[in-house]
């Protein structure tokens, strides 16, 4: 596969990843690409970076939420962090590749 079909079908993957109409195995079937290559160019999404950091802060604010005294300040901080986090994600999956 050559740069520019390598890119073409990097780009038709990220469109049809972020619909979540499809599993990674059928846009792989799709495109004819390996699953290991669409697990790959999974990885490299910056909405899908943001959601696992995302993930492990809201996992946090929870823990801290069982036992709220004193971690007050925290928890909101945190929950400001989460806010800006989900702006960030509904913007990565609008973003062109670079």
């Amino acid at each position: 596969m050559d740069k520019i079909e390598k890119k073409n079908k990097k780009s038709e993957f990220t469109k049809l990843f972020l619909s979540s109409k499809y599993t990674q195995k059928e846009i792989s079937e799709k495109l004819g690409i390996s699953e290991q290559t669409i697990c790959e160019w999974a990885r490299s999404i910056p909405a899908l970076k943001y959601d696992k950091i995302r993930s492990n802060l809201a996992t946090e604010v929870e823990v801290l939420s069982r036992s709220p005294k004193g971690n007050e300040e925290l928890i909101f901080k945190y929950i400001d962090y989460l806010e800006k986090i989900d702006t960030m994600i509904r913007k990565a999956k609008f973003l062109p590749e670079m």
